[in-house]
Parts: C-alpha cells; sequence; structure tokens
C-alpha cells in the first residue's frame, strides 16, 4: 500500500477528493491501533470471533451486487 502524504503537503487534498465514508471508515479503522490488535487476535481464533470483532466497531458487509 502506497504511504498516504503529509497532511501539509499540496498533495494531501487530492490523495483523498474521491473519498466516501467507506474509504475514510476503513482509513480510520487501518490506522487504529486498537482495531488491528483486536483483528490480529480474531484472525487466529474460531471464525465466530470475527463476527463478534464485526459487531463491536459496526462493521456490515454487504454480499452480492
Amino acid at each position: 500500500m502506497e504511504k498516504p502524504p503529509d497532511w501539509r503537503s499540496e498533495n494531501y487534498a487530492k490523495a483523498y477528493e474521491n473519498y466516501d465514508r467507506t474509504d475514510f471508515a476503513q482509513e480510520f479503522l487501518r490506522r487504529n491501533p486498537e482495531y488491528r490488535d483486536q483483528y490480529a487476535e480474531a484472525v487466529d481464533a474460531a471464525p465466530l470471533a470475527l463476527s463478534r470483532l464485526a459487531r463491536h466497531w459496526g462493521l456490515v458487509f454487504r454480499c452480492g451486487p
């Protein structure tokens, strides 16, 4: 994954100008140390752990179109 630009740079706004709420939510989780730790634990656990993680963080995954 490409490193995001420094927020003080001129390219900062360009990097995020096409983001929607879903994109910003993903960025928040990707950078959140608590979520990352919980995700790492859940991946190695039973499938139910991933379901609990998703529910805790309010994640919803749509299947199909």
